[in-house]
């Protein structure tokens, strides 16, 4: 994304404003560091404007002042999407026993909620977002990263009570028993059992797999490149995401994101015979 530039004489007077409003308008006097801060608060929201699509193209160029103001505004409604989204899901949240998962949401979200400063510190993140989901968010801050963090895991959340719940935690526990200290996504653990069982036909109730299963599911994936295992792969999500999860697009575009590293371990494992690490149940 590329952002128009404006100019230092165009952002001072908002960073002015906002020193202004920061020291209750006693003083205009305030550290370095502070205006530093405050005028990265100001190009966060100035970004979040300029993140709209073709929006100079329907409005024209727009000031540095009207750009702040919209991006700030567009901030707020950021935080109230997640405001509403965490509270529709906080009830009927499953962390099956991971200590990070949980952490995170039911301590993190809320704490985050409650500190993120709209005005003085947008790009804040303030969390460590401990739980690692399969979509790289390390080039976001802010309410942006916050709030497509728990989009991902919203997301997750749906794939998941697809399964079983008890499946998902013997899957959990047979990749290790110490599972619930683990900092690992759970997508990324049962994924692979998921894909075992569509290669083989298998139903999830039938769990584990014989030596005669095993020696079918490498001598099918170990032909395989890594490019042709990831569109294998990605066939088979395709198909599970159409059949189980009414072609949910968001579920199928999110769990790609780990179907590079699935393939990677998947193809080195099955090279060297040892895919009982991988497929559990």
């Amino acid at each position: 994304m590329e952002y128009r530039e404006y100019q230092p004489e165009d952002l001072i007077p908002i960073v002015t404003d906002l020193a202004a409003a920061y020291t209750g308008f006693e003083h205009s006097s305030i550290t370095y560091e502070t205006a530093e801060a405050l005028m990265e608060a100001a190009l966060y929201c100035i970004r979040e404007q300029q993140d709209l699509d073709s929006y100079e193209l329907s409005v024209g160029p727009i000031s540095a002042r009207a750009a702040y103001e919209a991006g700030l505004q567009m901030v707020i409604e950021k935080v109230k999407r997640l405001q509403r989204l965490y509270n529709e899901r906080v009830f009927d949240f499953q962390d099956y026993g991971l200590e990070c998962l949980k952490d995170v949401w039911f301590k993190g979200i809320p704490a985050f909620l409650l500190k993120y400063d709209v005005k003085y510190a947008p790009q804040e993140t303030i969390l460590t977002l401990d739980y690692p989901v399969l979509k790289g968010l390390q080039n976001l801050s802010g309410i942006d990263a916050v709030l497509e963090y728990v989009t991902c895991v919203d997301i997750e959340q749906r794939f998941l009570r697809g399964f079983d719940s008890d499946y998902v935690r013997e899957v959990l526990r047979a990749y290790d028993p110490e599972y619930t200290v683990l900092l690992e996504n759970i997508c990324g653990i049962l994924l692979p059992n998921a894909m075992a069982h569509a290669i083989l036909r298998k139903p999830f109730t039938s769990m584990g797999f014989d030596q005669e299963e095993y020696q079918f599911l490498e001598r099918v994936l170990s032909q395989k490149s890594q490019e042709k295992l990831e569109a294998y792969f990605t066939e088979i999500l395709k198909s599970m995401v159409e059949h189980s999860f009414e072609q949910d697009e968001k579920m199928l575009e999110y769990l790609s994101y780990g179907i590079s590293d699935m393939a990677r371990r998947i193809g080195n494992n099955a090279a060297n015979h040892c895919l009982e690490k991988i497929f559990q149940l």
